[in-house]
């Protein structure tokens, strides 16, 4: 065996041997803690699948919180807040008024003053402060039909569920599948296969040589 063809072809295939190793491993790493795990909502009613949307905003531990009465929405139109946080419907578009559909027990909110269909003029305010747990739908009276809801979620005793994540099919995350990611173990694997690569260029060297390669020439 020639020892230095050996040292050469092991160290070679030890290299690629680590170079692989430490790729998976950053793959890994990436795919555990490159976000994607999405975030815990509320789990708001079907009565408000048709709002018009205009966005989502957890306000808990906040003291007091602003939702704009705009043009046939309700800005945010979701949002999640604590208990005895005071919530301002701020009128800036006129012609709208706010009008509970759903309370939790227990929970007497009052919407705007007057009927259905009486409005607020633009610049004034409406403002109530939650104490009971639970969700909250909402809607503006002359303009339900249009999609002008919203809900609040006050508290932390409420269902939930997660939205987004996924990140447009990344690679799954050996965690996520109840696999635990260890580094220290990637670092052990990649030792164990420079060893392995290293007695198997040994053997192949050794054993493998034909009888035109030991004697030259006869």
């Amino acid at each position: 065996m020639n020892r230095r063809d050996f040292l050469r072809t092991a160290g070679g295939a030890a290299g690629g041997t680590a170079a692989l190793a430490a790729s998976g491993s950053a793959s890994a790493a990436e795919s555990g803690g490159g976000g994607g795990g999405g975030s815990t909502r509320p789990q708001w009613p079907s009565y408000v699948s048709d709002a018009d949307n205009q966005g989502y905003q957890d306000l808990r531990d906040q003291d007091e919180v602003t939702i704009s009465v705009d043009s046939n929405f309700f800005d945010p139109t979701f949002i999640w807040v604590s208990p005895e946080t005071t919530i301002t419907w701020s009128f800036d578009a006129s012609g709208h008024n706010v009008k509970f559909n759903s309370q939790p027990e227990g929970a007497e909110l009052a919407g705007t003053a007057g009927g259905e269909f009486d409005v607020i003029e633009t610049g004034q305010t409406h403002s109530v402060t939650p104490t009971t747990g639970g969700i909250y739908t909402y809607y503006c009276g002359p303009h339900e039909g249009q999609g002008m809801k919203g809900a609040i979620a006050v508290g932390d005793d409420v269902s939930t569920q997660t939205v987004g994540g996924g990140g447009g099919g990344g690679e799954p995350n050996p965690e996520h599948m109840g696999v635990p990611f260890q580094a220290h173990f990637v670092g052990l694997a990649t030792l164990l296969m420079i060893g392995v690569s290293y007695v198997f260029t040994f053997f192949f060297l050794k054993y493998g040589e034909s009888s035109h390669t030991k004697g030259g020439s006869n």
